[in-house]
């Protein structure tokens, strides 16, 4: 085996040095690529997770509005429910005085026939009989105010009524509203292979 002289070693040198400068070159070159893209990733990633969130508290934002609405409409029904309760216990009430009024009515009556059965005093019997006679007229006049009382709370209650069926109405649009907006916030949801 023959020695190289130092010229010879000289180039060998320089050609690996060379080599070696350049593969470092390649090197950097495919750090730089790497570090390039895995940024764009992060950027793209970062984007679309802004932008989901953004959907999803917007979407929350409709349902928490829905639900306020429909808070509202069954306060709006429990209050017409206690207004129909206060009518139902007005009601009770003026059927109580229209039967004490009619038992006023029926012991007047049975006072006129007890006047009628004594002759002797028929001057007396008279005079009473013509006082029962306004006592019935009397508890006649209030057997009408309380009849007409109860129409009244009856009509009240039919428009009561009327108010609750339209709060429910609006009640079951809220409803469907909310689960429509439920769906939509469920939609992005769907793109992730989640088991369903």
């Amino acid at each position: 085996m023959e020695e190289k002289t130092p010229r010879e070693i000289a180039e060998i040198v320089e050609s690996t040095m060379r080599q070696f400068n350049s593969a470092m070159k390649r090197r950097e070159t495919l750090i730089i690529r790497i570090g390039a893209q895995t940024a764009q990733i992060i950027r793209a990633s970062m984007i679309g997770l802004i932008l989901l969130m953004i959907a999803m508290f917007t979407l929350l934002t409709i349902l928490l509005t829905d639900m306020g609405d429909i808070i509202q409409r069954l306060d709006e029904v429990s209050s017409h429910m206690k207004q129909i309760n206060q009518n139902i216990m007005l009601v009770a009430e003026n059927m109580t005085g229209v039967k004490q009024s009619v038992d006023l009515v029926k012991i007047s009556i049975n006072h006129v026939d007890e006047h009628v059965k004594v002759m002797r005093l028929m001057n007396v019997s008279v005079g009473k009989i013509s006082d029962n006679m306004l006592k019935i007229n009397d508890n006649i006049n209030y057997i009408n105010i309380n009849i007409a009382s109860l129409n009244d709370h009856v009509d009240m209650m039919r428009a009561d009524l009327s108010q609750m069926s339209y709060q429910f109405t609006g009640l079951n649009s809220q409803l469907g509203a909310m689960g429509h907006n439920v769906d939509r916030m469920a939609a992005p949801m769907k793109m992730f292979p989640f088991p369903r």
